[in-house]
């Protein structure tokens, strides 16, 4: 460039402008999303972080302010120029050798399970950092012309779906720290199909188990037992505790495509049946992450963190975003029992032939409908789900592998689940983990 101008040819300039480099492809392309342009063609942060945060990474150029006089003039001394603002920098919680191995896991589990979408994500369990957050399809950054909305957009907090039955784990809870269940409390009315409002809903296999334990529920992922539970804490307490574990509430997170996935108002039997297993209502990853992590934070809620600290070059000032705890949804008591009952149902239930033999797992499956538009559910797509924490003695990480519409098998168990394990175990390694077992 110097040579260039140099040579003092008027005809010859360079001509500035500002644009964003992609240094590692699609690398967390949902989490940052990218520098588009705005209708007078200015860089404009769209999606992610870059969205969200639009106007703290600006910055702002150097502006000239004049005072003229009524014949435009100007007066004397009367001029101020500013000077050019960096945009502050922004750190992610984000770690890159967590987020290659989500996304890496991803793009295997999509193929081997023939998928048409998937996410993973993983929080620390007792700060609420995430520290990986894939999703698939992907997309090219500065390619972005070239992708419909709903590529570019962040689907674990823009994307809803019946979470199926990891939902479970909110119902026991629920159950057990109002008082009207323990873990040992044998199902009453578990003996067949149950017929409300007249609708007959079944488990999931069509099995039925009398007097089955609220813990051997959760391992058999028993549809009839979840209504049992929401009979006896009636509409109103199932809500209030969905509610409290944060479903339908807002996530406290920078990315610009975050929505509130919409809550149940009209409730009647047949709802609250449903409800209580996880059909008749929606979250989006992330929101059930929140919710399953509070079981892993013995109780307690705490709000997922994507930016650990922004550093303002004006000021010199580094401002550490703080741990966001929020209030004590159930018992530190209700969380311990629960956790043995997911331990027991990671361990026996439909996924117990890929369970761990070096590190105990919290975790529940999901296997959910999805709605058709015309009405009921589609016979031939299902969202296979699994989501829990580990060591489940000394909870560091809570992660969700979430696959919608696998070929392979229409099961979590079957998909999700060993894609889960697989990560975890590589986690203990790059985590420093030590095994509980």
């Amino acid at each position: 460039m110097e040579k260039i101008q140099a040579l003092g040819n008027p005809y010859l300039y360079f001509d500035e402008s500002v644009g964003r480099y992609y240094p590692e492809a699609s690398m967390a392309a949902h989490l940052t999303g990218f520098v588009g342009r705005d209708e007078e063609a200015n860089p404009l942060g769209r999606y992610g972080i870059e969205g969200a945060l639009e106007d703290e990474l600006r910055g702002r150029s150097k502006q000239s302010l004049v005072k003229t006089d009524a014949l435009g003039y100007l007066l004397a001394g009367e001029n101020y120029e500013s000077e050019n603002l960096d945009g502050r920098d922004v750190t992610l919680t984000i770690r890159r050798d967590i987020q290659n191995l989500a996304e890496e896991s991803l793009a295997y589990g999509m193929e081997k399970y023939q998928a048409d979408r998937g996410e993973i994500i993983i929080m620390e369990s007792q700060t609420g950092k995430i520290l990986a957050m894939a999703s698939a399809p992907n997309y090219q950054q500065w390619q972005y012309p070239r992708y419909p909305t709903d590529i570019l957009a962040n689907p674990s907090v823009s994307r809803t779906y019946e979470p199926g039955s990891t939902f479970k784990v909110l119902t026991v809870s629920a159950g057990i720290d109002t008082g009207v269940i323990t873990p040992e409390t044998q199902c009453s009315r578990c003996s067949g199909p149950r017929v409300i409002g007249g609708y007959t809903i079944r488990t999931w296999d069509d099995t039925y188990h009398p007097n089955i334990s609220m813990t051997e529920a959760l391992e058999k992922s028993d549809n009839t037992a979840m209504m049992f539970v929401s009979d006896l804490l009636g509409t109103d307490r199932l809500l209030n505790y969905l509610q409290r574990f944060g479903i339908g509430q807002p996530l406290d997170i920078e990315l610009q495509e975050n929505s509130r996935p919409p809550f149940p108002t009209k409730v009647g039997p047949v709802e609250t049946a449903t409800i209580s297993f996880g059909q008749g209502i929606v979250t989006n990853g992330l929101q059930l992450l929140r919710a399953i992590n509070v079981i892993a934070h013995h109780g307690r809620m705490l709000e997922p963190i994507l930016v650990e600290k922004v550093y303002d070059h004006q000021t010199q000032q580094e401002m550490q975003t703080p741990i966001k705890e929020g209030e004590q949804v159930v018992s530190a008591e209700t969380a311990a029992a629960v956790t043995q009952m997911m331990i027991a149902a990671a361990a026996h239930g439909e996924a117990q032939w890929i369970a761990s033999d070096r590190y105990n797992v919290a975790a529940k499956t999901g296997t959910s409908q999805v709605p058709d538009p015309q009405g009921g559910y589609k016979e031939d797509e299902t969202i296979a789900s699994f989501v829990g924490f580990a060591p489940a003695s000394n909870p560091q990480f809570t992660m969700l592998v979430k696959l919608e519409n696998t070929k392979s098998s229409p099961w979590a168990a079957e998909t999700a689940a060993p894609l889960w394990y697989r990560i975890a175990d590589k986690l203990m390694i790059l985590m420093n983990i030590q095994p509980d077992k």
